[in-house]
C-alpha cells in the first residue's frame, strides 16, 4: 500500500497572529484545513487557513502566540480541519479551540474520545424544538419573578454592589453541579 505523502509548505510572512504559508507546485490546503508548525522544544503551533491569496501562497490565522516564527520555517498540512473531542468524556471538562484539556493537570488527557471538526453545519430547523420552555437556575427569586427562557438571551443591569457578579457564579455554579 503507498504510503500518503505530507503536504509540507514554508513560512512567507508572519505579522501578528496571520500567518502567509507558500506551498510550492502542491495542492493548495482548502479552507478552514488546520496547519501544523514546530516552533520547538517539543512545542507545535496550529495554523487555521483563511485565504487563499495566490501564487501558490495561504493566508492563515494562528491558533497561539507567533512569537518566533521565522521566514522558511516548515509547515504541515494536516489536510483537515481543527477537531476537538466530543462525547461524555468531556462533560465537565474545559477546553480551548484545539480541543486541548485547559482545566489542570490533574485530570489528564481524554482518551478514546469521538473527535469531531470545529466547523460543522447548524441543525436543520426542522430539527430544532421551536416550544417555549423556562430555564430553571434553582435560584427561587428569578425562578418566580423573571424566569428566563431556554435558549435565549438575558440582559442583567444594576448599580455598583448590588450582586450582579454574585447572580452570575451562583448560576454558573448551579448549571455546573447539576446532574
Amino acid at each position: 500500500m503507498k504510503e500518503k505523502q505530507l503536504v509540507k509548505g514554508r513560512i512567507v510572512q508572519a505579522v501578528g497572529p496571520i500567518v502567509d504559508v507558500e506551498f510550492k507546485n502542491q495542492h493548495l490546503p482548502e479552507l478552514l484545513t488546520a496547519l501544523k508548525i514546530e516552533i520547538g522544544e517539543g512545542k507545535t503551533l496550529t495554523v487555521e487557513v483563511a485565504q487563499h491569496i495566490g501564487d501558490d501562497v495561504v493566508r492563515a490565522v494562528s491558533m497561539g502566540p507567533t512569537e518566533g516564527l521565522k521566514r522558511g520555517m516548515e509547515v504541515i498540512s494536516t489536510e483537515k480541519p481543527i477537531e476537538v473531542p466530543v462525547g461524555r468524556a468531556t462533560l465537565g471538562r474545559m477546553f480551548n479551540v484545539l480541543g486541548e484539556p485547559i482545566d489542570g493537570m490533574e485530570l489528564g488527557e481524554v482518551a478514546n474520545a469521538k473527535k469531531m471538526s470545529i466547523h460543522r453545519n447548524p441543525p436543520k430547523f426542522k430539527d430544532q424544538s421551536v416550544k417555549t420552555q423556562i430555564f430553571e437556575t434553582g435560584i427561587k427569586v428569578i425562578d418566580l419573578l423573571c424566569p428566563y427562557v431556554r435558549g435565549g438571551k438575558i440582559g442583567l443591569f444594576g448599580g455598583a454592589g448590588v450582586g450582579k457578579t454574585v447572580l452570575i457564579q451562583e448560576l454558573m455554579n448551579n448549571i455546573a453541579n447539576e446532574k
